[in-house]
């Protein structure tokens, strides 16, 4: 069993040059830390990326500190140490040195992850607003996810950007 988090704007827009199209959102950021490090003391989580997530603006090829990092890239890529790269998503939620793997980008990452019959949940911060993005992930509504309420989720704005955290379940059947 595997989560994804992610952001999206009111188009699913997730990125725009290599970068969030939207300012840093405090709380969207307290939640992404607070949900990827929570583990049981002694294990560590996981953060699945792709490459081009890995080398964006904010992650910069920097490890987020206290998750094992794993990257997904086709081709060879220097990381530094402690950083796990492999070569496909089937590999990356293999990894046996975790105690909750969270698949965090691209789109292409999180396309396929939202099709595989493992998945728990998908921990999204929905963007009150259109931003132009130009990545996006697909219409998780159009795709019967459906709102799992747990504490977690609240309503927010920072930097005049409303947004909402919430939690979905894949279709019953997937």
């Amino acid at each position: 069993m595997f989560d994804i988090v992610v952001a999206a704007d009111l188009d699913w827009g997730i990125g725009k040059a290599n970068g969030l199209p939207w300012p840093k959102l405090r709380g969207d950021l307290q939640h992404f830390k607070r949900i990827t490090q929570a583990a049981s003391e002694g294990q560590r989580n996981a953060v699945v990326m792709g490459r081009k997530t890995w080398e964006s603006k904010e992650v910069a090829g920097r490890p987020l500190p206290s998750r094992l990092n794993v990257v997904v890239s086709r081709g060879e890529l220097a990381v530094p140490a402690g950083v796990v790269v492999v070569h496909s998503l089937d590999e990356a939620l293999s990894v046996g040195d975790a105690e909750t793997i969270f698949v965090v980008g691209g789109a292409g990452l999180i396309r396929a992850a939202i099709e595989r019959p493992d998945l728990r949940f998908v921990y999204l911060t929905r963007i009150d607003q259109r931003f132009d993005c130009d990545v996006r992930m697909p219409d998780l509504d159009a795709r019967g996810f459906v709102r799992d309420a747990w504490d977690g989720e609240r309503e927010a704005e920072d930097f005049e950007v409303r947004y909402r955290i919430e939690r979905l379940r894949p279709p019953p059947g997937t």
